[in-house]
């Protein structure tokens, strides 16, 4: 049994910005598995923001590397990284800037369970297709079009 908590649904605002080129890229990036490109465009944007969303954006940096370590095999690395993004995102509405937050939570807190059952001698049986995609809400998409 995987250790959930529930979240109530927060919403931080009724209206969505329009997400960026830049953006967009990285989640696509990201969600194509280029862990380790999706991070430094996350970083990218994570510079130039201020007060929530930079959190935010650091949350997704820590994500993704994450996932570039424990796809490179390198548990203590990726266990670090996941453990640091759920920290990060902990406390963000589940639709924060359009993304589907709450099931990132979830995925994440699931991935780094099943890592921490597999240990460091057993990352190689990670089941990859557990790490998540990064999902966009149907409103924050259409904006984004």
């Amino acid at each position: 049994m995987v250790p959930f908590r529930v979240l109530e649904e927060r919403r931080v605002d009724e209206e969505v910005p329009e997400l960026d080129a830049e953006t967009l890229e990285a989640v696509r990036t990201y969600n194509a598995g280029h862990y380790l490109e999706a991070h430094e465009l996350f970083e990218l944007i994570w510079m130039r923001q201020g007060g929530a969303r930079k959190i935010f954006y650091q949350g997704l940096v820590h994500v993704a590397m994450g996932f570039h370590y424990l796809v490179a095999g390198d548990y203590d690395r990726a266990s670090a990284k996941l453990q640091r993004a759920a920290e990060l995102l902990d406390d963000f509405a589940v639709d924060f800037l359009g993304f589907d937050v709450g099931t990132l939570r979830g995925s994440v807190a699931l991935c780094r369970h099943r890592l921490a059952e597999l240990g460091a001698s057993g990352i190689t049986r990670f089941d990859r297709t557990l790490i998540p995609r990064l999902t966009l809400l149907p409103h924050a998409a259409q904006e984004a079009r």
